[in-house]
């Protein structure tokens, strides 16, 4: 991933720290936590400008924060406009991102029958992952 182009596509100064958690985000393939941010970028950030680069990100629609009923929100690189799917395991703990074109689909119909225009949408399923299951 260029994260140089990613954040200049976004409005933004590619400098260091963004396209470190960029980066981090990027490679992650899970939503993050800002602790966990604070843990992969190893030191090379304090907690407020971590917290500064993700708020920049999400209003620029570079990352998106989501909760999944937890005190810390998690954050992910953002996947277009009607945002994607996460899903949360109520027994381990894991969120992951879904893959969310076939939802994209029926959120492009229901979004055309309403009488407003929706800009960003947000989705979050929870329950038992496949793993638990087979546990």
């Amino acid at each position: 991933m260029n994260t140089n182009k990613h954040l200049s596509d976004s409005g933004l100064a590619p400098t260091a720290n963004r396209e470190r958690v960029v980066r981090a985000l990027a490679q992650a393939g899970a939503p993050l936590t800002p602790q966990d941010l604070l843990e992969r970028l190893t030191g090379s950030m304090n907690r407020v400008t971590l917290y500064r680069i993700l708020d920049l990100l999400v209003e620029r629609g570079v990352a998106t924060r989501h909760n999944a009923g937890e005190r810390a929100f998690r954050y992910c690189l953002a996947s277009g406009p009607m945002g994607h799917a996460h899903f949360h395991c109520n027994q381990c703990g894991q969120t992951r991102c879904l893959d969310s074109e076939p939802l994209a689909l029926g959120i492009r119909q229901l979004c055309a029958g309403l009488p407003m225009r929706v800009e960003a949408a947000d989705f979050h399923l929870s329950g038992v992952c496949e793993a638990c299951l087979h546990a």
